[in-house]
């Protein structure tokens, strides 16, 4: 935690970066020295100012509340005696990641302290396409999630195999929409799938073990396929 101190106030908050999964309701941390007379507790945005949410003669003040945060903030009043006056903000998306000032004054002065609060989300379950060709077969992985993730497709040896990427960004931004493809000659393979991402620390790995296809050319000239051993 970072303590910061002005006089006799001083505000409390994280030093290092707080992450928050989409959909989740974030807890900005935000502690200072009780003190019960004219209590203002503020939280804006560093960036551009703009007010989150503000407690001034005793209630919520919501009249200069940024529309970007109608009815989705909360500071627990009960807390404030503990010196307690961390915000919780509900619906977390990319938008709202970046740096929140939490403001606070008392009988004792006024402080300061800002929060950085950083957004990921989990990568889907991976969904599983094969195209086939007369002359190769295409292994496809579908997901989406956030940040842009590490992929690599491994050999049966361990060894790293070309493959082809393609992400594409939500319209609001808060996902990439990935499509990883192998493509290979052979009938008979053994490929390993792996999607990392650090942000949330996740790892998925997907195994397509000896998959064998026979191909055959069908009357209306498509390429259908018969896998002679699951996943």
């Amino acid at each position: 935690h970072y303590v910061h101190c002005r006089l006799l106030l001083c505000v409390t908050v994280p030093s290092s970066p707080v992450l928050v999964v989409r959909g989740a309701t974030a807890l900005l941390p935000c502690e200072f020295e009780p003190n019960s007379n004219a209590l203002v507790v503020t939280w804006q945005r560093e960036e551009d100012a703009r007010v989150v949410h503000s407690f001034y003669y005793e209630r919520d003040q919501l009249e200069r509340q940024s529309s970007d945060y109608f009815n989705r903030t909360k500071l627990n009043h009960k807390e404030f005696a503990k010196g307690n006056a961390s915000l919780s903000i509900a619906s977390f998306g990319l938008k709202d990641a970046g740096n929140y000032l939490c403001i606070v004054s008392n009988s004792k002065g006024s402080d300061r302290g800002v929060v950085h609060l950083v957004y990921a989300a989990f990568y889907s379950e991976p969904r599983l396409n094969i195209l086939l060709k007369s002359t190769d077969v295409t292994v496809q992985y579908e997901t989406e999630g956030y940040p842009r993730p590490e992929v690599m497709w491994l050999g049966s040896g361990g060894q790293n195999l070309t493959d082809h990427l393609e992400v594409s960004s939500a319209s609001d931004g808060g996902l990439f929409y990935l499509k990883s493809s192998y493509i290979t000659q052979s009938p008979a393979f053994n490929v390993i799938f792996t999607l990392t991402n650090p942000a949330v620390h996740q790892k998925l790995q997907r195994h397509n073990h000896k998959m064998t296809f026979s191909i055959t050319k069908s009357l209306s000239n498509k390429y259908v396929y018969n896998n002679t051993q699951k996943l």
